[in-house]
């Protein structure tokens, strides 16, 4: 009975100490982890859920057929759940290492892709090699290899050895070719914001422009996601799509349309440390976007464009300089550049006043009085000059407390704009007359003050002697004004060297006037 009751004990106690030994070394760090492959993306899958919960640093070394790493880390999302998304290119086994924060022993899994189908993967107690450069150090997905490792086919990822950075210009520029998609993650857009640095995605044929705080909202975006990261691509839209959109287009625009690049669709999404995904196609800061013209286009009527589905136009900016047009866009979507040729049935070709016309219908500066006229001798009002002027130099916000000038109206804030800018003054105290008639001196008056605000390091010389026979009649305050604008180019007398100082404007004459502005220099 003794001995009976002493092995008893003694079982109960070697029993005791294996589970206790058993529960020291293996704590269970991973849950749910699955590794797949997907041949028709060509993109393989590592999810799973780390048991310290979530904000986790999980990393991942994944070895490759030839024998190349692939390394990347995530910081783990709600519950502790993990995705890893990466492109692969080589058929055969890829062993898959998992590490966490606290863990000496790496989860370890595999997956076959096209010799076999993809199974899930199960822990192995073997112990896990080195882990390799960057695993578990907060590395951001570049690829360590034995050998020359094949870049993935469209998902590239966006680290800081692969930057190239500006220090004057305080931007740092990465290389994104279209058809690729590239991931930008949390801890770098934290770093170039917090240096205060832009970053550039560019090609040969485009450059998108994310401000510093650009950067700021995307990593604020990321931050509320619980992290993840930033992913942004850039696509051809196939010719034959471009072909019928352009075709919408002139028929909603009356105009003649000459594509002058490729139509690229630009995409930017959140990616979630889960793995979900949420389309980002609005900014409340503008991104700035550079395209290269293929030079078959006229650079005055050239202009990059968004298009929609429906052949709606939005245009967005000009030719700045050798072939590049700039523009600044508050939303994704597809653009291109264009060379917009607007007639208009009353100002035909030989028609003094046609090419600015054209010019400034090309820039969106001026418009018709409907899709097919022009109304080129209207007569122009002081708020519709103003207007123009705004539009041509991009001018916005600004106050102004002109009693004639109520919030409503339609020039209310290009009024505001102008004034902000010291190109328009009241008539009296707190009146602008914005719907009176124009005439030709207050329009050289705001022509000259406009050029010191386009070209402000210049300062144009006064016309010496009169160049206008009826130079008396100019008031004295204009004659300054109107001896620049002649000097300058920007505005010519009527006739026989007649100035017409209280002559009023035309629609012709201020398309041409802004014309002259745009191109005084060139």
């Amino acid at each position: 009975m003794k001995k009976s009751i002493a092995a008893l004990i003694m079982v109960l106690l070697l029993s005791t100490f294996w589970q206790a030994l058993a529960t020291a070394s293996e704590t269970v760090w991973f849950t749910d982890v699955s590794a797949s492959a997907d041949a028709s993306s060509k993109q393989a899958t590592v999810t799973g859920k780390v048991a310290s919960g979530a904000g986790q640093l999980v990393t991942l070394k994944v070895v490759e057929p030839g024998g190349q790493f692939f390394l990347d880390s995530v910081k783990s999302g709600d519950g502790g759940v993990f995705t890893f998304k990466w492109n692969i290119s080589a058929e055969g086994k890829y062993e898959v290492h998992i590490g966490a924060e606290n863990s000496s022993t790496p989860y370890k899994t595999s997956f076959t892709y096209g010799l076999a189908p993809s199974p899930t993967g199960a822990p192995t107690p073997t112990p896990a090699p080195s882990a390799g450069p960057g695993l578990g150090s907060g590395g951001s997905g570049a690829a360590a290899s034995q050998a020359p490792s094949p870049s993935p086919a469209n998902i590239v990822r966006v680290t800081e050895d692969k930057l190239t950075f500006n220090e004057v210009l305080k931007e740092a520029t990465f290389n994104l070719e279209t058809g690729a998609e590239a991931h930008i993650p949390a801890a770098l857009l934290e770093k170039l914001a917090q240096s205060g640095t832009g970053l550039n995605l560019e090609s040969e044929q485009f450059t998108l422009k994310l401000s510093v705080q650009t950067l700021r909202d995307l990593l604020d975006q990321v931050s509320k996601a619980g992290g993840g990261e930033v992913a942004v691509s850039v696509n051809k839209v196939a010719a034959a799509d471009m072909k019928s959109l352009l075709e919408l287009a002139k028929q909603r625009n009356y105009a003649e349309l000459k594509p002058g690049s490729d139509l690229y669709e630009f995409e930017m999404k959140l990616i979630t440390s889960g793995g979900a995904e949420t389309a980002i196609s609005a900014f409340d800061h503008p991104l700035t976007l550079l395209l290269k013209a293929n030079g078959l286009v006229a650079a005055k009527l050239a202009g990059i464009y968004y298009i929609s589905d429906a052949g709606e136009l939005e245009y967005f900016g000009s030719m700045s300089a050798k072939g590049w047009l700039s523009g600044k866009m508050s939303h994704f979507s597809k653009y291109t550049v264009l060379e917009y040729r607007k007639t208009f049935t009353d100002v035909p070709a030989g028609n003094w006043a046609y090419d600015a016309v054209t010019e400034m219908a090309a820039k969106h500066i001026v418009e018709g009085i409907s899709l097919k006229e022009f109304a080129p001798a209207r007569k122009v009002t002081r708020a519709e000059f103003a207007a123009l002027l705004v539009r041509a130099l991009g001018l916005s916000g600004g106050s102004a407390s002109f009693t004639d000038v109520p919030a409503g109206k339609w020039y209310a804030d290009e009024v505001a704009a102008a004034y902000q800018a010291g190109i328009v003054q009241g008539l009296g105290e707190a009146s602008f007359k914005p719907e009176r008639t124009i005439s030709r001196e207050e329009m050289a008056a705001m022509l000259v003050r406009a050029w010191s605000v386009l070209q402000p390091q210049a300062q144009p010389e006064s016309a010496a002697p009169p160049v206008f026979k009826d130079q008396a009649a100019i008031s004295v305050w204009a004659r300054d004004a109107a001896g620049k604008a002649a000097g300058l180019g920007l505005m010519k007398g009527r006739g026989a060297s007649a100035f017409v100082p209280q002559g009023t404007a035309t629609r012709a004459e201020a398309a041409q006037a802004i014309a002259n502005l745009l191109n005084a220099g060139n």
